[in-house]
């Protein structure tokens, strides 16, 4: 594969290819598209956005889920210079035009279906916005009944509106047209993406193409060589989770994998999708491979293709990676399902479980070229199995938070007095004498009674093992204005609540400190989860008690 020397995400796409040769670079809708196209269709969005005025440094906001339209963008957008705003095509139309207008957005990508709430919004920007279809990109015989569809579905007045313009119709307006110049700094931001922050806060997160081509050649080494479009990748994560991004979409199509995007996730859909053609590559939360791995379409000879498997973005139990692997196993598979960890700000993944380094419970080991290390509040290096905030150093950083005004905000990027750049993740956990990273919490959910400090994970870690508990999350509670520690669980269908009760408070008992026993449980039906699918803690935490209490838990947290 092409290396690394300082490219941008389209040099480095574009060089890949040249070794690759021409394949198989998606499918959608059962439809075949080839690299050729698809490169093909990126120079002509580039020109198209060269010709809007759109030049090096300028912003252009993508408003859509995980299609063909969304990899033609970003690159297209990357190879002019400019800096793709990825936002979650959910949002409220709010928060669409705060971020295009803080942004200073030129251009905006959109899919009609979902247009029709942000037809306001796209009159009041003003600017070009290309509409995107679900028929832009399927065969000749299935187009006349996605349009069809389409026309039943969508909001015409905003496909006609005088700012609007059809994506075939913006491919044949670049087209041949040769206004773009090719971009060649790496170093450049080459995306914003929005994202929780390591300090609590929301924040836009800015990377560079040098930072995800670095994720790209790190993940290589994982991987084996096969020919080029004989392998494919389950595209599920959106782009506008670096995960997605970076591994889903980035190095699925740099290293010879067909992509199958996937607009809106559906547990039978992936399952049909697996099934029908030689899936071997899929990465994403855990909460996916769960409602996958519950499906019965699930299970299959077809599973024997899966090799390479990999869950981050939130907590996955060990006894369900166990099982997971053993229906693999169970079909032929020499396949894994293997726990990762990352965060946005050092362009996704950074640490994982691999074939040839694992250690159950551990999140595994840093990629190679990253480092992480465990420190107090201090910063200082703290001894192996003592825990501490997980940090990270390499070259797959972000350039940091973006301030509104194309200044950077590092408060999440510390430099040491060697100028080694570290990201302070806000994780806690603790590096054991082999080097495998283990988390248990995230520092800003530490729960603390009576002085002690009481790890949410220990618990969810602790009450997984009973066999009736699907999920656990444990968060702050409030009894008579006193702090302790609330699990909320889900159980397998059929359990008796109360009988779960007492049965969870019997384990806890047993396993657990005085003060990391749950002193209250509640069974909900399903967890809450943010957009990033992660299970949304905060909507499970009690409100914080009010009244001449108040002060009192603040001053003790705060010391």
């Amino acid at each position: 594969m092409a290396e690394n020397l300082n490219l941008t995400c389209y040099e480095y796409l574009k060089k890949c290819v040249a070794d690759l040769g021409d394949y198989t670079a998606a499918v959608t809708f059962k439809h075949k598209i080839s690299m050729k196209t698809l490169m093909s269709d990126i120079d002509s969005i580039a020109d198209y956005l060269t010709g809007c005025g759109v030049t090096a440094g300028d912003v252009v906001t993508v408003f859509l889920p995980t299609t063909v339209h969304c990899f033609a963008a970003f690159y297209a957008i990357n190879k002019v210079g400019a800096i793709a705003n990825i936002v979650h095509p959910l949002s409220p139309p709010e928060q669409l035009l705060e971020t295009a207008r803080q942004t200073k957005a030129k251009v905006l990508f959109i899919l009609d279906l979902l247009a029709e709430k942000y037809s306001d919004v796209i009159e009041e920007l003003a600017i070009p916005c290309v509409i995107c279809s679900n028929s832009d990109y399927v065969g000749n015989a299935l187009r006349p009944f996605i349009r069809i569809y389409e026309r039943k579905n969508s909001n015409m007045r905003v496909c006609r509106g005088q700012y609007c313009v059809p994506y075939r119709k913006a491919l044949e307006m670049g087209r041949g047209a040769g206004h773009s110049d090719m971009a060649h700094n790496g170093r450049k931001i080459a995306v914003y993406l929005h994202g929780g922050g390591t300090t609590g806060k929301s924040k836009t997160i800015m990377l560079s193409s040098n930072a995800i081509n670095a994720i790209a050649r790190k993940l290589e080494n994982l991987d084996k060589p096969h020919k080029p479009g004989s392998e494919y990748s389950l595209v599920v994560l959106p782009m506008f989770h670096a995960f997605g991004l970076a591994i889903a979409m980035h190095y699925s199509l740099t290293h010879g994998f067909t992509c199958l995007p996937v607009p809106k996730f559906s547990a039978q859909e992936c399952n049909k999708l697996i099934k029908d053609y030689p899936v071997s590559f899929i990465v994403g939360v855990p909460d996916m491979f769960r409602k996958m791995y519950e499906e019965d379409s699930f299970e299959g000879k077809h599973l024997k293709n899966l090799r390479l498997l990999f869950c981050g973005g939130d907590f996955v139990a060990e006894k369900f990676l166990e099982q997971f692997n053993d229906k693999l196993a169970e079909y032929g598979s020499e396949g894994k399902l293997f726990r990762g960890y990352g965060l946005t700000e050092a362009s996704s993944v950074c640490c994982v479980n691999t074939y040839d380094e694992c250690c159950p419970e551990s999140i595994g080991k840093p990629l190679e070229g990253i480092k992480i290390e465990i420190w107090d509040e201090m910063r200082r290096k703290v001894p192996a199995n003592e825990i501490g905030e997980i940090v990270v150093s390499g070259d797959t950083l972000m350039e940091g938070y973006y301030n509104g005004d194309k200044t950077t905000l590092n408060d999440g990027v510390y430099t040491d007095a060697s100028g080694r750049r570290w990201v302070l993740t806000g994780d806690l956990g603790y590096k054991d004498s082999k080097g495998f990273i283990f988390f248990t919490g995230r520092k800003k959910r530490m729960i603390i009674i009576s002085g002690y400090n009481v790890y949410p994970t220990d618990i969810e870690n602790t009450v997984l093992e009973l066999d009736f508990v699907k999920e656990a999350c444990a968060v702050q509670g409030y009894h008579k204005g006193k702090p302790l520690a609330k699990l909320c669980v889900t159980v397998v269908e059929g359990t008796d609540k109360d009988k779960a009760i007492s049965q969870i408070n019997s384990y806890c008992k047993k396993k657990l400190s005085k003060f990391s026993c749950p002193k209250k449980i509640e069974i909900i039906d399903e967890m809450p989860r943010t957009k990033m699918a992660k299970i949304d803690f905060m909507k499970l935490c009690d409100s914080f008690p009010t009244g001449e209490i108040k002060d009192k838990p603040e001053r003790k947290s705060n010391k």
